[in-house]
């Protein structure tokens, strides 16, 4: 470990903006040791939209939000990249932690010494396979959060302090299935600026108390229908050791209902028009015991007086190159003629293409990336459907080669890996979280041989 500066002390001793106080964030417990002083403590801030890495970029859901300034880069992202508190990024297993149980909902405050117009909190989690001796990167993260609150008003400037957080605000975050030591980063999104505040909190995932088993979290949750005035959500069944016996829905990080097996979808009519919604859920055994939360489904309904087109249905990549994704859909219907599609990558606009077409080729890419692309239909009357599913995809490699099997990762239908000395196609969504789901071991219904 280098050694850490005994004292930093920021151009302004005036407490500004926020940090996470409970549990003790990096930056919080360095001002507990004396080593920040609150100015510091309060500024780890830096352009929003993590994990991107350019500015000027407006928000999807909120046009006439601030555009960004680029976000931290590699390296700089528990410092927000600020000078006052470098140190923070240091890699390394030293820094103190809290014990925490996968499947636990874990309290996140926030404090404010001064508010503004917000947007959104973003919580992201390292990978399964991440290196603490490294130094945080995006690729040391998952792509997407695990978790989001955000504040649907819109224009902010038409809604005053409805835009402003309370002092503190407490976020119940259900955590994900890890073992061993990660990090949670806490992004806190502005609207009527161009910047975020970033809070690196670092976690020691415990194993779970009783020492038995817990059932499997549920897959493959989405929203079937989605109306101004309800939310009709299906899943896959579970397994586990004992019987499943029910399932429990999350909204926004709470519990909201019980379905009892062998139910398998769930009608929330209990929903505002134009809102954003979090969905999870858990499977319940016999004895009990409740899995770990599936990874959340953000659904926002539609505005008030009218239901717009079907959602555009099995987004799918037909094929990638180094720099390139050729994507496809099925198409869309209602009650006024569809004219167009607008297509998404990383949840900004790129392309509308007429409504006669159901694919496009998506160019200029980067190799050896990942890209989430969704898409939307608009009728006649210019009301949108709400979003495909969203469809994850990694370009080829520079040379051809596909990109390695890796552990953790998360693959969509006719994902292309290299694995073994050879090719393989995935056949089953799924996300890698065992070395048995490799392609070619044992008797494998993931993956299948690809020329």
């Amino acid at each position: 470990m280098s050694q850490r500066r005994p004292n930093t002390i920021s151009r302004s001793n005036t407490p500004r903006h926020g940090h996470v106080f409970s549990p003790s964030s990096r930056a919080h417990f360095e001002w507990l040791a004396g080593r920040l002083d609150e100015g510091a403590l309060n500024q780890r801030e830096s352009g929003k939209f993590f994990p991107l890495v350019s500015g000027g970029v407006r928000d999807v859901f909120a046009p006439d939000d601030d555009a960004n300034v680029p976000p931290p880069p590699d390296g700089k992202i528990a410092s927000a990249n600020q000078l006052t508190g470098a140190w923070l990024d240091e890699p390394g297993t030293h820094w103190q932690k809290h014990d925490v149980r996968s499947g636990d909902t874990l309290d996140v405050s926030w404090y404010y010494s001064a508010t503004h117009a917000t947007r959104r909190w973003n919580y992201f989690i390292t990978k399964v396979d991440w290196v603490p001796d490294e130094v945080l990167s995006r690729s040391q993260f998952e792509a997407e959060p695990f978790y989001t609150v955000q504040i649907n008003l819109k224009p902010h400037w038409a809604h005053g302090e409805a835009m402003l957080p309370d002092s503190p605000t407490t976020h119940g975050i259900p955590l994900p299935n890890r073992e061993g030591y990660h990090v949670c980063l806490a992004v806190w999104e502005v609207a009527n600026t161009s910047m975020a505040f970033y809070q690196v909190i670092d976690l020691n995932f415990v194993p779970s108390e009783g020492g038995g088993e817990l059932p499997d979290t549920p897959t493959g949750l989405s929203a079937i229908k989605v109306t101004d005035k309800q939310v009709t959500l299906k899943w896959n069944a579970a397994t586990g050791q004992l019987p499943i016996t029910s399932y429990h829905i999350l909204r926004n990080g709470s519990f909201l209902v019980q379905v009892d097996v062998p139910q398998l979808t769930f009608s929330d009519n209990a929903v505002v028009p134009e809102t954003r919604y979090n969905y999870a859920i858990c499977a319940v055994d016999d004895r009990g015991s409740v899995s770990v939360p599936s990874r959340p489904i953000q659904v926002h309904t539609l505005p008030e007086g009218g239901v717009g087109p079907t959602a555009p249905t099995n987004l799918h990549s037909m094929g990638q190159t180094s720099q390139s994704v050729s994507l496809m859909w099925g198409a869309s219907t209602g009650s006024a003629p569809v004219v167009d599609y607008l297509i998404y990558r990383d949840d900004i606009h790129i392309k509308t293409v007429s409504a006669s077409r159901t694919s496009y080729e998506d160019a200029d890419l980067t190799p050896n990336t990942q890209y989430r692309y969704a898409v939307k239909a608009r009728d006649l009357n210019k009301r949108l459907s709400s979003f495909s599913n969203v469809l994850s995809v990694r370009t080829q490699a520079d040379g051809g080669e596909y990109p390695a099997w890796k552990l953790g990762n998360t693959y969509a239908k006719n994902d292309l890996v290299s694995h073994a000395g050879q090719n393989w196609v995935c056949i089953q969504a799924h996300t890698a979280h065992v070395e048995e789901w490799a392609p070619g071991v044992g008797d494998n219904v993931l993956w299948k041989a690809y020329a």
